[in-house]
């Protein structure tokens, strides 16, 4: 009798630890929901200014999947938000892409990938590969000609495919 006490207190502590945790994550989520959606916009602002700058973005209707915002830049091209499935979760990108069809910047707005490998997707020289391409990319391990980030093949070919499914959403739109 004495055991099943001891293990019904034990039950009862654990389970109010785990709901006040719960309750507290609860509120934190609920007090910072609002902030994380402004700085995510933010973010995604600041990406559209860097792969093609213009000082209008016009929203596009679009149903392709993997495709998630759409935008015309003035006369200068497509912004197109795509997100990707990497190797650590989806990989969220700003492509832009000119009026000639080719790749004018990418810029990675989130990732969920491994640090010191497929979070170097984010690096300079790794995203400026994909300036001025155009058609269907791949890496060089598939027959292409996008250097992969080494031991991160798979995020490599995800924003590889990212940006081949921008290009060909530009090419049906425009």
């Amino acid at each position: 009798m004495k055991n099943f006490k001891y293990i019904l207190r034990l039950t009862l502590t654990l389970l109010l630890i785990t709901a006040v945790v719960a309750g507290l994550l609860g509120l934190v989520n609920y007090l910072t929901e609002d902030k994380i959606a402004a700085l995510t916009r933010e973010k995604a602002e600041s990406a559209m200014q860097e792969v093609l700058p213009a000082q209008n973005y016009e929203k596009i209707d679009h149903e392709k999947a993997g495709i998630t915002e759409a935008y015309r830049a003035d006369d200068k091209g497509y912004v197109v938000r795509v997100e990707e499935s990497g190797f650590g979760g989806a990989i969220d990108m700003m492509v832009g892409v000119g009026t000639d069809g080719k790749v004018c910047g990418v810029s990675i707005i989130s990732h969920s990938e491994t640090a010191s490998l497929g979070a170097n997707c984010v690096r300079e020289d790794f995203r400026a590969q994909f300036v001025g391409k155009d058609g269907a990319l791949a890496v060089r391990k598939d027959g292409g000609e996008i250097e992969a980030l080494t031991g991160a093949t798979v995020t490599s070919r995800a924003v590889t495919a990212g940006v081949s499914l921008a290009l060909e959403y530009v090419k049906e739109v425009g």
